[in-house]
């Protein structure tokens, strides 16, 4: 059965996450607007004025775009069904039964089908959907590097769920605008600096592989070029056109932070690891 947990939580992942979205595309958006509308600060893409609330999409391309999530957690969770069936390896915790592997493909699904919930309404409680679908894919990072140092599954869920909780509720209770975007930052630089200190301790893990750093170097530049199209299609920016379909937001930054979350699976697939301290990965 652990074979097919992958699989199983991507497709209740989907259920879970788009059948109340649906509902409310269908019945109509509650709740105020999202103070981006007041500031013109909502993506670029353009929405027509008094829509908020109504049923529908607000921002079609940069909502229906996000369904390119279902496809890179369905290739996560296919190729951990995939090692499974072949035999788990103890001693990676992205190739064996560990239930960490099972969340990652959650994080990947959620990282765009969360996004859709704020694109779609404009409405302020789905903006912290959205931000919440930001830090539970950002934390798994921070988190599992640290696993990768201290092989303590415990301390991986611990430390995962307080970063999660706590970056969500002052995301909530601040109000500025660059709120997000300081917040992610503050993961990403945890998350090098545990990178880093990964690579120093557990050299034998990359030495002769080109393919496991070549694997993280284009993860790195996926969300490189994400960030660009991001920066430049905000509102105002050089690439934002409003009633265009080519909304780079949508198109461009989406997928290729979902480019980046496969890239990252694949390095630490295939990453060469050791035992430590005679701990092993769940089975």
């Amino acid at each position: 059965m652990s074979a097919y947990r992958s699989l199983i939580v991507w497709a209740v992942g989907i259920g879970v996450v788009m059948a109340p979205f649906l509902l409310f595309v269908l019945l109509g958006w509650p709740g105020g607007e999202d103070t981006c509308v007041a500031r013109d600060l909502c993506f670029c893409e353009y929405v027509t004025p008094g829509s908020i609330g109504q049923r529908g999409v607000r921002q079609p391309v940069n909502t229906w775009f996000n369904l390119y999530s279902i496809f890179t957690s369905g290739l996560v969770a296919l190729m951990l069904y995939r090692d499974r069936r072949n035999g788990p390896n103890d001693w990676n915790v992205m190739r064996s039964n560990n239930f960490i592997a099972d969340f990652y493909v959650f994080a990947v699904l959620f990282l765009g089908l969360g996004s859709m919930w704020m694109h779609a309404s404009l409405v302020g409680w789905a903006g912290h959907i959205d931000s919440l679908s930001m830090y539970v894919y950002a934390a798994f990072l921070v988190a599992y590097t640290l696993r990768r140092l201290v092989a303590s599954d415990v301390l991986f869920w611990i430390v995962y769920a307080v970063l999660v909780v706590a970056f969500e509720v002052v995301s909530i209770l601040w109000t500025s605008d660059d709120k997000s975007l300081v917040l992610i930052l503050i993961l990403v630089l945890l998350y090098l600096g545990l990178e880093v200190t990964v690579c120093i301790t557990q050299r034998k893990a990359f030495q002769g592989r080109p393919l496991t750093i070549a694997l993280w170097v284009l993860a790195v530049v996926s969300i490189g070029l994400a960030t660009l199209f991001w920066g430049l299609s905000q509102t105002g920016g050089a690439m934002c056109w409003p009633h265009s379909f080519f909304q780079p937001h949508g198109l461009l930054w989406h997928p290729l932070a979902g480019v980046m979350a496969v890239l990252l699976y694949f390095y630490w697939r295939e990453e060469k690891t050791e035992p430590a301290s005679g701990d092993k990965a769940t089975r």
